[in-house]
């Protein structure tokens, strides 16, 4: 499945040299719901496993944006997305759940779906706290540029936003997870 190929930014903490794919993320994420799950029964268990299992699907036509690429292709992320939708709904018209599930996650006006956005910015935190920071090194994220992209994602989920709140307080531990201002990011 071409979902399985698609790579993320992020590495694996055993073996840095291999990509997280949007397989094993989906996954990995929607496993971490559905034990979540237990903690706030607020929330429809069935709901936040479908939506975590979707919510990159579309990058199967519009590819991974990585949250701190440059502006020039973050800035046609919206687009490529709303086309990559477009086409899921012409592959799959017998399945129009699939679209249905994607549009709730990406709108954000429900409180599963808010709860899944939030752990899904939570989840490469733990993954590069696992790599001692090589992924963000590498990448030339400061701790400055981190603490911007997750502030302005993560809060709009309490749920998450706590546990971001603790990971928080660990990496202030671990400034040298992290690139260094002077430090130019990579080409790549």
């Amino acid at each position: 499945m071409r979902f399985s190929v698609i790579e993320r930014a992020t590495r694996h903490p055993d073996n840095f040299e291999k990509h997280e794919t949007d397989t094993e993320h989906s996954y990995t994420l929607a496993m971490a719901a559905w034990f979540l799950a237990q903690y706030f029964p607020q929330f429809d268990e069935h709901t936040i496993i479908k939506l975590s299992l979707v919510h990159d699907l579309l990058e199967v036509h519009a590819g991974d944006t990585y949250a701190f690429a440059d502006a020039s292709v973050l800035s046609g992320k919206a687009e490529r997305e709303a086309a990559a939708v477009e086409q899921l709904a012409k592959e799959w018209p017998d399945f129009p759940e699939i679209t249905s599930a994607i549009h709730e996650y990406e709108a954000r006006q429900t409180d599963e779906a808010k709860f899944i956005y939030a752990l899904d910015k939570l989840m490469p935190i733990l993954l590069n706290y696992l790599n001692q920071g090589r992924s963000w090194q590498h990448h030339g994220v400061t701790f400055e540029k981190f603490v911007a992209e997750k502030e302005a994602k993560i809060p709009i989920s309490p749920e998450i936003y706590a546990y971001y709140k603790e990971l928080l307080a660990i990496l202030q531990e671990h400034l040298d997870f992290f690139a260094n201002e002077e430090q130019p990011a990579p080409k790549s």
